[in-house]
């Protein structure tokens, strides 16, 4: 083993507006099946509408509940888990072709890899499921922060992946966000990539894999 390449989630393995988009669709379909006077496709439109132009798309929800007299009616924080909590539709939420090519490619050559990631154990685990990833990484390699108790502002998680993987020679980090990703991988002596491949990205950055 000389290499071991560990990965970032949201928006460098995947987009994280298509979560979002998958829980918009979710999120309709459970305001119309308490209030069905509202039309589910106005929901969709109007919450998309916010992501796309950089708004907030839960704003946009109350503006139209709003408009139908239903913003006291619906318990937004209600609205809230139910979007971080479902399950992505795995028609929406996927891994792109050269991704999934890359992980493929790694997983043939025995590279060891990993997953660190920052987020809710119940939403993470539930996109990491949704987007096949359990066919890449091993449980016991996936960090996640609620899980672990670090983020990775902290140093603990990429030190047990170098404790795990003592014998490497070289550790690699591929992560979008400048501001905390390769903070700790940099100093530990990790060689770290900055991708951005998502045109909605929240992390300006450049592609490199």
């Amino acid at each position: 083993m000389t290499k071991v390449v560990a990965f970032d989630l949201d928006d460098t393995l995947i987009p994280e507006v298509l979560f979002l988009k998958s829980g918009i669709y979710h999120t309709a379909a459970f305001i119309c099946d308490k209030y069905p006077e509202l039309p589910n496709q106005r929901i969709v439109s109007a919450m998309e509408l916010a992501l796309l132009t950089h708004r907030n798309h839960y704003s946009a929800l109350e503006s139209l509940l709003e408009e139908f007299g239903l913003r006291e009616s619906v318990d937004m924080k209600e609205i809230v888990s139910e979007l971080r909590s479902h399950t992505p539709d795995p028609a929406i939420y996927h891994l792109s072709p050269s991704v999934e090519n890359a992980l493929t490619i790694l997983k043939q050559k025995d590279i060891k890899t990993a997953l660190i990631t920052d987020g809710r154990s119940l939403t993470q685990r539930n996109k990491i499921k949704a987007a096949g990833l359990y066919s890449f990484f091993a449980n016991s390699d996936i960090y996640i922060s609620e899980e672990i108790g670090h983020d990775k502002y902290d140093p603990d998680n990429f030190l047990s992946v170098m404790k795990k993987f003592a014998g490497a020679k070289e550790f690699h980090y591929v992560g979008d966000n400048p501001a905390k990703d390769f903070l700790h991988p940099s100093k530990l002596g990790w060689i770290t990539h900055q991708v951005n491949t998502f045109p909605l990205a929240v992390h300006q950055g450049f592609t490199i894999l």
